[in-house]
């Protein structure tokens, strides 16, 4: 029996996988991706490969370089994308897989890098002037039109403040004609907020941080954390306590997280669409 509670990010992939397919087929040319990964982190290498496969799948063009974290110059990076990636021969799409070494950027921080990607070749949307949010804002955005959840005139909670996912889900769902607050794991009466919300939204990489008692009856929850925790992915979320509660919940993993590689092609074919008009 189908759980009408649980946001099935698996499940709303698929259906997004097979318009996405569609439109594909209908393109002049295949569409070119490209992906920078720096260093060797376990969990960066395996998102990695997950959009690989997702591209492969899609039969989009999606090539990831591997630059070494400790033998690459940040300038020489910096120089590759701007003369070879932004070129308007290169790539449809650019992306760098976050996070980045610390021992790569040497103190700078990852916007520095970010800033050098073309904002009309943005697929992650993390310059922050491109034609997308960022891919995680995206996926939450279409999970909520998906499950036909009204934004309008409801009380929206970003608990996250980071310029990668809480301040631009505030703003996006500003935009829907949501009142929107937002807060992080160190705001003192954080409980207060959070019990006001009919959409919570938590992003801070804390697992657990949000608990039953923190939320009203009917809630509607989206976890955007994924953290390793005994050899487990959990999020921000403490699932068993919050579930009966919400009317709606996202889980961790399984939610917003298949939903983000699946945005991240679709925007990478919405480039592709308008560079081959």
């Amino acid at each position: 029996m189908k759980n009408s509670k649980i946001i099935d990010g698996r499940k709303w992939a698929k259906v997004h996988e097979e318009k996405l397919g569609e439109k594909i087929k209908k393109l002049k040319r295949v569409p070119r991706g490209e992906n920078i990964l720096i260093g060797n982190d376990p969990s960066s290498v395996l998102y990695t490969k997950i959009k690989e496969n997702k591209a492969g799948e899609l039969g989009i063009d999606f090539k990831t370089t591997r630059l070494p974290a400790d033998d690459s110059s940040f300038e020489s990076v910096v120089r590759y994308i701007i003369h070879q990636l932004n070129r308007p021969n290169g790539p449809d799409g650019i992306m760098i897989q976050l996070p980045i070494p610390e021992e790569f950027l040497q103190g700078r921080s990852e916007k520095e890098l970010l800033k050098a990607i073309d904002p009309q070749k943005d697929i992650d949307g993390l310059t922050g002037k491109g034609p997308f949010p960022p891919a995680a804002v995206g996926a939450i955005l279409s999970l909520l039109k998906d499950e036909g959840i009204e934004i309008t005139g409801k009380k929206a909670v970003v608990v996250g403040a980071s310029d990668l996912v809480g301040k631009p889900a505030a703003l996006e769902l500003e935009k829907l004609g949501a009142e929107v607050e937002i807060c992080d794991s160190k705001t003192e009466d954080l409980k207060t907020k959070t019990l006001a919300a009919d959409i919570l939204v938590s992003a801070t990489g804390v697992p657990g941080l949000i608990q039953g008692d923190m939320i009203k009856e009917g809630v509607v929850v989206i976890d955007v954390g994924a953290e390793k925790v005994k050899g487990k992915i959990v999020g921000d979320v403490e699932f068993e306590s919050v579930y009966p509660k919400a009317s709606k919940i996202t889980p961790v993993p399984g939610g917003v997280g298949p939903m983000t590689v699946v945005t991240l092609m679709e925007n990478l074919v919405q480039l592709t669409r308008g560079n081959s008009e």
